[in-house]
C-alpha cells in the first residue's frame, strides 16, 4: 500500500521510534513535515504545517498526547490524528478517541497495520 503525497506529522519523544515511523512511512511514498517531541511541540508544528495526518504518542513530557490531540482537534476541525502507542489499556483508548483522535494503534502492531492506520485517516475513516 502506497500513501504517495499524504502529509504527516510525527509526535513521538523518542527520537529513535519518530526515526523508524519516519523511515517506515517514508519508504511508501508519505512526506514528514516535521516532527514533534512533545504535545506543545505537535501543536505548534500541527499549526506550522497543516498535514493530511498527524501521528500521535500518548506519553510525552509536558503537554502529553491526549491534551494535545484534544487541543489539535479542537481548532482544526478536519485534522486526522492516529494514536501509536504503548498503552493498550480501554480507558487510554476512549480518552484519546473522545479527545478527536480517528485511530488507536500499539506501537507493537505490524507495518502494514500502520500504514493501514494512517491511509484510512486521511481520507475521513
Amino acid at each position: 500500500m502506497k500513501l504517495d503525497h499524504l502529509t504527516l506529522v510525527l509526535a513521538d519523544d523518542h527520537a529513535i521510534v519518530r526515526m523508524g515511523f519516519r523511515l517506515l512511512l517514508e519508504g511508501v511514498g508519505a512526506r514528514v513535515l516535521a516532527e514533534a517531541d512533545s504535545g506543545e511541540a505537535a501543536q505548534r508544528l500541527f499549526a506550522e504545517h497543516t498535514p493530511d495526518v498527524l501521528v500521535m504518542d500518548l506519553s510525552m513530557p509536558g503537554m502529553d498526547g491526549i491534551e494535545a490531540t484534544r487541543r489539535i482537534t479542537t481548532a482544526h476541525s478536519t485534522v486526522s490524528v492516529v494514536v501509536l502507542s504503548s498503552f493498550s489499556e480501554r480507558r487510554m483508548v476512549l480518552e484519546a478517541i473522545d479527545a478527536g483522535a480517528a485511530g488507536y494503534l500499539l506501537k507493537d502492531g505490524g507495518m502494514d497495520d500502520i500504514v493501514r492506520a494512517v491511509r484510512a485517516a486521511s481520507v475521513g475513516e
